[in-house]
This record gives C-alpha cells, structure tokens and sequence, in this order.
C-alpha cells in the first residue's frame, strides 16, 4: 500500500517580486493584491510571502491628513502639478531631487513606477501635499536605508504658502510617518548652501546642523560645483521637541500616523542558507 505525500515547494521570492512588480506595473495594485492573496493561502508559513503582504497593504498608499494638508502619494494624476513643478526652474532647483533635463515622457513613467512601486524595492516614498483641492508643494523620503533607520528627507511648498502653517503641517506629518510608520531612528537632510534660510526654518523645527560639504554636488546650470549643509532630526529629539509635539497636539490628523512599527532592518531580504 502506497501513501500519498503531497510536497509544497517554498516560492523564489526574487522571482515572486519581479512578478509582482511587473504585475503592478501591467494590472495596477489591485491584481496584484489578489494575486498576491492566494499565494499567502497557499503557503501560510512562508515569512516572504508574508512580508509581501504586508507591503502591499492599502495602508501605504492612503492619503495621510494633518491639520491644514493632506499628503497623497503621487502618481501620473498628478502629472500636470508636478510638471508645473518642473517648469518652475527657481522652485525645483531648490529640491535637489529633480533632474536638469527631465522630459514629460520621463516625468509620466517616474510618477506611474512611484505609484506601484514598494517601499523596499524603490526605498523612497514620495507624495504630493494639497491644501483642501489644490496642490501647494511635495514631500518625500529618499534613500531609505532600513538597517541604519535613516532616510533624506526632500520637502518644498510653493509660495505664497511656503511661510503659513501648512509648511509645519507638512514637516510633522511627513516626520511621524518616517519614525512611526517606518521606524526610522533619524531623518537627514542635505540643503544647498544658497537655501540657507530653508536650513534655518528646520532648525526651529529640531533639527540639528551636523555638517558642511564642499563642492559636493555638480550643478549643470551654473557650471559649477556647490557646498551642502547637512542637517539631522533623531527620533528621540522628534518625540520630546517642545514646537513639533505642541503642534501635533493642536491638530487633527490620521490615526494611523500614531502607529509606531518596527520593520525588519533587512526588508524582503531572502531567508539566511
């Protein structure tokens, strides 16, 4: 007599992503959720598989209100505002994060990757910041580096709405999403010498000078090399700053910024042989 033993084979979790992602890409979040649901009733144990799961969790991609704004995670909707944006030479310069010679086609495919791409996988998380129905600015955390719980932080809002409270409505959002919801241990931010008083506003806000670099950046405009101010925010000097932890008191904002998460510092990395 013969006994049936049915095996399960582990997934590739390398090959699972690349799927997934192209699947994102091609089907949009949704199909790839679904997909991604059976493959977690199929293999209940398999940590990556559940670890995928959670990144594809709707909770990363919802609008996030504080106070006056509201931060929407971009995507090609967004492309007339962002494209304004890179128009606007004197006020995207100032970002550092926008390249010189960025086409609309460039533009429509970097918005429609941020839209679907995870966390992990781009290690940036960029939104759009609305006050009411109307655009004013943009937020994002870029080289997100989970084993070091650091990430940069890159935040501008146009003018006339760069000096209201919208800009400390923006700021301590953005914050309690990068040491709540990811879990980061510091905040950096790397400021053009010439922004000086953009350095000196995030200073009220706690953040600390740490360093000046010369000539650390090329810009094709000038034809010349420019110096950068580094400054630093720590979770432990976020959570007891008087004027951050004042203003988030004041203000209503979505509950789940308050959820405080510990992700693995090596996302999605394959199990050790």
């Amino acid at each position: 007599m013969s006994v049936a033993i049915e095996t399960t084979v582990p997934p590739d979790l390398q090959e699972v992503r690349d799927w997934l992602a192209r699947l994102r890409l091609k089907n949009g979040l949704g199909q790839a959720r679904e997909a991604l649901k059976m493959m977690s009733q199929r293999h209940p144990h398999d940590a990556g598989v559940q670890e995928l799961v959670e990144w594809h969790d709707p909770k990363w991609w919802q609008p996030l209100d504080f106070g006056g704004i509201r931060l929407e995670r971009r995507g090609p909707e967004h492309f007339d505002f962002v494209w304004s944006v890179v128009l606007d030479r004197d006020f995207s310069n100032k970002l550092k994060h926008i390249p010189e010679n960025l086409t609309p086609r460039d533009l429509l495919q970097a918005l429609t990757r941020d839209q679907v791409s995870l966390i992990p996988d781009s290690r940036s998380i960029q939104w759009v910041i609305f006050k009411d129905a109307l655009p004013v600015g943009l937020s994002m955390f870029v080289n997100i580096n989970f084993r070091n719980r650091t990430a940069e932080q890159i935040m501008g809002v146009l003018p006339p709405h760069d000096h209201s409270f919208l800009v400390g409505d923006a700021y301590c959002a953005s914050l309690l999403f990068a040491f709540n919801n990811l879990g980061l241990n510091k905040v950096q931010g790397l400021i053009y010498d010439r922004n000086r008083d953009v350095a000196e506003q995030q200073e009220r806000l706690g953040f600390k000078r740490e360093g000046f670099l010369r000539q650390a950046v090329w810009n094709e405009t000038q034809q010349g090399y420019e110096d950068l101010l580094q400054i630093a925010l720590l979770r432990e000097d976020f959570d007891c700053n008087r004027v951050l932890q004042r203003h988030i008191r004041r203000q209503a904002y979505a509950s789940v910024l308050d959820q405080r998460r510990d992700l693995p510092r090596f996302p999605l990395a394959p199990p050790p042989v």
